[in-house]
């Protein structure tokens, strides 16, 4: 008769599985609340008595936020997390100062366009033969308004959340562990 084998065990009082935007945004809230403002913590953890708060975020990436790109923001709710974000030290993040849409063609046929945007590409390309960048595509003469961004910011969202990943880690009230094996979840 074989016996399962007793697995490792850890006890915490919160656990968050997978620190990304929204994990940080929590974790970033969390941390400013189990901290007073003297360094000492607030609440007294119920699975370690007479400790603070056990919290630990477990990632599966190599480190944080591994693969993920950039974004193109109003920063609006950033802001309200981060007052001085401009003057932040956050690595890539840069105003937007001047926007374009360019829409872009498909002149090879290489996309999975629908068939309607296929059809605009080849009437584009027949008879726009006096718009700049034919071939490749074109900058609209207006942008929308749900791609407005000026006054908000660029940056490497990877890049960004290792930094809010270091804030938080440097309360010392919270922990988070990348390369954390899923099997052990």
């Amino acid at each position: 008769m074989q016996s399962n084998p007793e697995r490792p065990r850890i006890d915490v009082d919160i656990v968050c599985v997978g620190f990304g935007p929204a994990t940080a945004g929590f974790l970033t809230t969390l941390s400013r609340h189990l901290v007073g403002s003297d360094g000492t913590p607030k609440f007294e953890s119920r699975v370690c008595p007479g400790m603070p708060l056990q919290v630990v975020c477990y990632e599966r990436a190599d480190d944080l936020c591994f693969g993920v790109s950039g974004v193109v923001t109003r920063a609006r709710a950033l802001r309200e997390s981060f007052p001085e974000l401009e003057k932040a030290g956050i690595p890539t993040l840069a105003p937007v100062t001047l926007e374009k849409v360019v829409y872009l063609l498909d002149p090879i046929g290489a996309s999975n366009r629908p068939f309607t945007l296929r059809f605009v590409d080849r009437l584009i390309r027949l008879f726009g033969w006096c718009l700049p960048y034919r071939e490749y595509g074109f900058e609209l003469p207006w942008i929308p308004p749900f791609l407005r961004k000026h006054g908000g910011v660029v940056f490497s969202l990877g890049q960004f959340l290792q930094w809010v990943g270091s804030q938080i880690m440097s309360t010392g009230a919270i922990q988070i562990w990348p390369i954390y094996p899923q099997c052990l979840l």
